[in-house]
C-alpha cells in the first residue's frame, strides 16, 4: 500500500487493509462483550514512543483479565513497524492501536476452554493536538477506584462514549469525571493535571483514574505528585488533559474561565519532552 498517503490501515489474520475492509467474526467476545484489553500509542518515523511502558500496562491488563497465552509483543512491534512503513502516513506520525480480545467465545459469561486470544492492529494519522479544550463536570457518569477495571484499558468504554456525548450536547470538547469521593478522577480519555506553582499535581488511582502512560511520565518528574483535585484547584490552575497523543490545556470548566491557562506552545513543549524515555 505504498503511494498516496492513507488515513488509515489495519492488520487482522495476516492481512493489512483498510479497516473497514476487514472484518472480526460475530463470536468475537471483545465484541460481544467487551472482553479484551487495548493499548494506544504514537507512532512516528523513528519508531514508537514509549513502547516498553505500554508493552507492560498490555501485559498487566491481560493478566488482570486473564487473556492467556500472553501477547508476544517482539512480533507485535515487527507488524507494526511494517504497518506504519505501508501507512505512508502524510504527517508523519500515526496512532497505533493494539487490541486483544479473549477471541470466540459461545454464548453467555462462562470462559471458553482453551482460550484462543484474537489480535489485531489499526494505525490511524495523527498530529498530537495542544489545542486548548472547554470541559464539562459530568453528571451521568463516575469513575471508582475500587474497581479492577479502573486498573487497565479494557474495551469497555461505554461511560467515556456517555460523558463525551454529554459534553458535546453542552456545547463542550469533553467532560471531566468525579470519582466516588467526588473530587475529579480524569476526562474520558485522558488524564487530568493542574499547576500549582512550579508543582504538577494530578489524581491519584484511588480516584478510579486510568494509570495513563505519559501520566507516569510526568510523575516521575521532580515537583509532581498524587493529590486530590478540586473544582476550586483547577480553576485556579493551569489544568491539561493529557494522553498518548495530546497535551491540552484546559480554557473553561463548565463554563467558567481558568485563571491560569498553559499556552499551546507550552503543552507541546512539556508533551515532547514526556515523549522522552530519560
Amino acid at each position: 500500500m505504498s503511494g498516496a498517503p492513507a488515513e488509515s490501515l489495519a492488520w487482522f489474520e495476516g492481512r493489512w487493509d483498510q479497516p473497514q475492509r476487514l472484518a472480526v467474526p460475530l463470536d468475537d467476545r471483545g465484541l460481544n462483550l467487551a472482553d479484551g484489553v487495548f493499548e494506544t500509542l504514537l507512532w512516528r518515523p523513528d519508531g514508537p514512543v514509549l513502547w516498553p511502558q505500554h508493552c507492560r500496562r498490555l501485559r498487566r491488563g491481560c493478566a488482570l483479565l486473564g487473556l492467556t497465552p500472553e501477547p508476544d509483543t517482539d512480533r507485535i512491534q515487527d507488524l507494526a513497524a511494517e504497518g506504519f512503513r505501508r501507512l505512508n502516513s502524510a504527517s508523519g506520525q500515526a496512532a497505533l492501536r493494539i487490541t486483544v480480545s479473549r477471541g470466540p467465545g459461545q454464548r453467555g459469561l462462562a470462559l471458553p476452554q482453551p482460550q484462543q486470544p484474537r489480535l489485531w492492529l489499526q494505525f490511524h494519522t495523527v498530529t498530537p493536538c495542544f489545542a486548548p479544550v472547554d470541559v464539562i463536570t459530568s453528571r451521568l457518569v463516575r469513575r471508582h477506584g475500587d474497581s479492577a477495571s479502573s486498573r487497565c484499558k479494557t474495551l469497555n468504554y461505554t461511560d467515556a462514549v456517555i460523558a463525551r456525548r454529554e459534553a458535546w450536547m453542552a456545547a463542550a470538547d469533553d467532560a471531566l469525571l468525579l470519582g466516588s469521593t467526588g473530587r475529579y478522577a480524569c476526562a474520558t480519555a485522558a488524564n487530568l493535571w493542574i499547576q500549582r506553582g512550579m508543582d504538577w499535581l494530578t489524581p491519584g488511582l484511588d480516584q478510579g483514574c486510568l494509570p495513563g502512560i505519559m501520566r507516569g511520565q510526568l510523575l516521575q518528574r521532580p515537583g509532581s505528585h498524587e493529590e486530590a483535585v478540586s473544582r476550586q484547584a483547577l480553576l485556579a490552575g493551569g489544568g491539561i488533559l493529557l494522553n498518548s497523543v495530546s497535551c491540552r490545556p484546559i480554557r473553561s470548566l463548565d463554563g467558567q474561565a481558568t485563571r491560569h491557562q498553559l499556552s499551546s506552545q507550552d503543552a507541546g513543549q512539556l508533551f515532547a519532552r514526556l515523549c522522552r524515555d530519560d
